[in-house]
Order: structure tokens, then C-alpha cells, then sequence
């Protein structure tokens, strides 16, 4: 069976790869991410037997794709309050997203840059519904609309959640993926695996440095080791030293936070999302009616 993480424009997916990506090389199983259906053709199913893929990291998850591989695949799904994914995107567009694979980001970076604040964040909420990437639309907060949050091997996961308390939601997902070694007496065996692999694989990138495959002798990762990854990708070393809430607008990690949203968004916001996305908010759990 296939692993996935499937997530949504600006919902932490830089750093749920990263934390993916270690696990993956612990465990020696070949990660890739795809964040639109033009890098496997439409077809999930035959990219994934034909580039022998373990665990795919979707980014811009669309239920359309995905449905052919449903039943062959478990993995965890997240997604963020998609008034934060505006305010986010419009600070990210506007300053630090990379062009390198999204070409489009130029002339609408220069549309941003010439709008106000109140003004760009109305067009970013627009554009949201059909952002072109690599010449394929996406519709992210659409995607999410139609998403089915009920499938038994999907884990579902709130953003808010992951950064309220990152080391038991993580553990959580690695649990459920069932990539976590939970045996008892495993603190020795544990460490003198670990130990021994990697003094074995810091030898052969001696002796072949373009090396890529590694040795592993477990086929699951231990907790304290779903731990140190997250301590590792802790959102303060990304940031430069910042603590979470601390704001940068041109840093690609600008805040960290949940619920900023309240800090950006004036009556004429929330009522051009409320006409737009109706009860998007409803569905998704981040309110109780539309009278927000």
C-alpha cells in the first residue's frame, strides 16, 4: 500500500514535507512531491507504480485525481482555515514565493504590488478560485469544498492542530500511517540500529558520494526519533530565531500562527468571502453558521 500526505496551497506544506522527507530517509522509502497534476499527467495511479513511488506528498490535493487510488493508499489529509490560506498567500505571493516553478507568480506578483493591502486582499481571494500554476488552474479552496472528509484510511488533521501541539499530532500521523515502532524495551535496540546504519552509510558517501540509497534495518521509526524530527524543523529554526507570532512579511515563514486572519480582514473582507465561498467555513468546522 502507497503512503500519502495531501495538502492544500498554504497549509504548512513546506513543513509537513520536510518532516515527511526525514521519515522516508530513516526508513528508506522513496518520498516524492507533486504539487499539480502536470507532474504525473493526470494519472496518479500508473506515476506511482511506474516511478516505484512509497509515499507521495500531494500539495494541492484534488479528490478528482486521487479517486482511482483511493482504496490502495493510506495517508493523512490537512487543511488550514482558508482565512488564514488568504491572508497567508496574499503576503507570500506578494513578497517570498519562489518563481522557479511557478512562472505565472511574475505578472501577478506585479498586480499585487501595485494594489493596497485592502485591495490585495480581496483579488488574492479571488484568484484563489482559479490560480494558474505551470499553465494548470487550480481551484484550492474548490478542491477542499469537495474533498470527502469520511475515508476510513485518511487521516483528517486540522493545520491549527499540528501547530498547537506539533509533537503529538505527529506522532498521531505516524502512528496511523503505521511507520511507528511502539514495541516495548526498544530504547537499546533502538539506538544501536540507528547507530549502526548510519556509521555504515556516512562510510559508503566516503567512498561514493552521489550515493543515494541508504542502508536501514527498520521499517519503522522509533518515538523518540518522530520527536527529534519535529524539534529539528522547529518553526523558530525556519524563521531565523523568530518565535511563533513574531511577523516577518517577507519571510517565506511569516508568522505561524493561527487565526491572523482577525488582523487583516475588515468588513468588506469578510463579506466578499461569505458571497464567494458561502458556508465553506461551516463545512470545514471553523464556524458555526455564517453570521461570523
Amino acid at each position: 500500500m502507497k503512503l500519502a500526505y495531501l495538502g492544500h496551497h498554504k497549509s504548512g506544506s513546506t513543513w509537513i514535507e520536510t518532516l515527511i522527507k526525514q521519515v522516508c530517509y530513516l526508513v528508506n522509502l522513496k518520498c516524492q512531491i507533486a504539487s499539480n497534476p502536470q507532474l504525473f499527467n493526470s494519472e496518479l495511479d500508473s506515476y506511482l507504480q511506474n516511478e516505484n513511488i512509497d509515499f507521495i506528498c500531494y500539495t494541492n490535493a484534488n479528490i478528482h485525481f486521487l479517486k482511482p487510488i483511493l482504496e490502495k493508499i493510506k495517508g493523512f489529509h490537512v487543511i488550514r482555515d482558508p482565512r488564514d490560506i488568504v491572508v497567508s498567500a496574499y503576503f507570500s505571493h506578494r513578497y517570498s514565493h519562489s518563481t522557479h516553478s511557478w512562472p505565472e507568480l511574475n505578472d501577478y506578483r506585479q498586480e499585487l504590488e501595485h494594489l493596497p493591502k485592502e485591495k490585495g486582499l480581496l483579488f488574492v481571494m479571488d484568484y484563489l478560485s482559479y490560480m494558474k500554476v505551470n499553465g494548470v488552474e487550480l481551484n484550492i479552496f474548490g478542491e477542499m469544498q469537495e474533498w470527502n472528509y469520511n475515508l476510513p484510511n485518511i487521516l483528517e488533521i486540522k493545520f491549527e492542530e499540528m501547530i498547537a501541539n506539533p509533537y503529538n499530532k505527529f506522532l498521531d500521523i505516524v502512528q496511523f500511517l503505521d511507520l511507528l515502532d511502539d514495541s516495548p524495551y526498544i530504547s537499546v535496540k533502538s539506538m544501536s540500529s540507528y547507530l549502526v546504519s548510519e556509521t555504515l552509510n556516512r562510510g559508503l558517501k566516503k567512498i561514493n558520494p552521489y550515493q543515494k540509497n541508504k542502508i536501514s534495518f527498520n521499517s519503522k521509526i522509533y518515538a523518540w526519533q518522530a520527536l527529534n524530527i519535529v524539534y529539528e524543523h522547529d518553526f523558530s529554526r525556519y524563521a531565523r530565531g523568530r518565535k511563533p507570532g513574531q511577523e516577518d512579511v517577507k519571510s517565506h515563514n511569516r508568522k505561524g500562527v493561527a487565526g491572523d486572519w482577525k488582523n487583516h480582514f475588515q468588513e468588506e473582507h469578510k463579506q466578499f468571502f461569505k458571497d464567494k465561498y458561502g458556508s465553506l467555513l461551516v463545512q470545514l468546522g471553523y464556524e458555526e453558521n455564517n453570521d461570523w
